[in-house]
């Protein structure tokens, strides 16, 4: 993972002149969006994750996190608008049942995702299903395949978090085409890396690096790195 920035934060825990710190860095559009919430908990999720990711954007680029400016891509994925001369700050936040992730990487591409375990085990029916829509062919059939149900939703919640996380570094985001992405034949035997790679029409390969992350107990966490380097094929 070099080269790559990594934070935890438990978002619960933060003092009330913290909150009014962090909020204060948001933009009009940021507290539009955080009056929206219906409940108070999930309004100060929203502002403690937004204003701690621009408490760490604006250290690393050394400039006022209150005037960084956001775009969004075609499927949601933030990035800062950059001056003509800048280099690409690329970054990523991800946060589940009060905590929150945030990955940050010059020049490449990044992706983070951090799911809660626990609310996986209150139905195994729902999870089936839910793994049928999310593994891939092969994948579901290792899955299948693993003794017990306890095994099977460590696995899956791995899974999830590395499809997750490859889907939002590489932009696509989008929950229904996770079946399309094979990170998890390693189910019996878990590895903690793994690479995808994918060769373009330039002769380079742009391919991916997924890590399983240490995550607070109950959680699971993965990061998903582009990597850039001339193809030896």
């Amino acid at each position: 993972m070099s080269g790559v920035r990594i934070w935890r934060a438990h978002l619960d825990s933060m003092p009330a002149a913290v909150l009014e710190e962090l909020g204060a860095l948001l933009d009009s559009a940021e507290h539009t969006r955080a009056a929206r919430f219906h409940f108070e908990q999930d309004r100060q999720h929203y502002v403690v994750t937004r204003g701690l990711l621009r408490s760490l954007l604006g250290a690393e680029l050394d400039k006022n996190p209150s005037t960084l400016v956001f775009e969004y891509g075609s499927r949601g994925k933030p990035a800062i608008v950059a001056g003509a001369h800048d280099r690409a700050l690329r970054f990523n936040v991800s946060h589940s049942s009060g905590w929150a992730m945030f990955a940050l990487a010059w020049d490449r591409e990044v992706g983070i995702d951090l799911e809660c375990g626990p609310r996986l085990e209150r139905d195994d029916n729902s999870l089936s299903q839910l793994a049928a829509r999310i593994l891939s062919i092969r994948e579901l059939a290792t899955w299948h395949d693993l003794p017990n149900d306890a095994q099977r939703r460590v696995a899956f919640l791995r899974a999830w978090t590395r499809k997750e996380a490859y889907a939002k570094a590489t932009g696509q985001g989008v929950f229904d085409e996770l079946d399309r992405i094979e990170v998890a034949l390693d189910a019996a035997a878990p590895k903690s890396s793994l690479t995808l790679p994918a060769a373009n029409a330039e002769g380079r390969t742009r391919g991916w690096t997924i890590h399983d992350l240490s995550a607070p107990d109950g959680f699971a966490a993965a990061l998903a790195i582009e990597q850039d380097q001339q193809s030896t094929g």
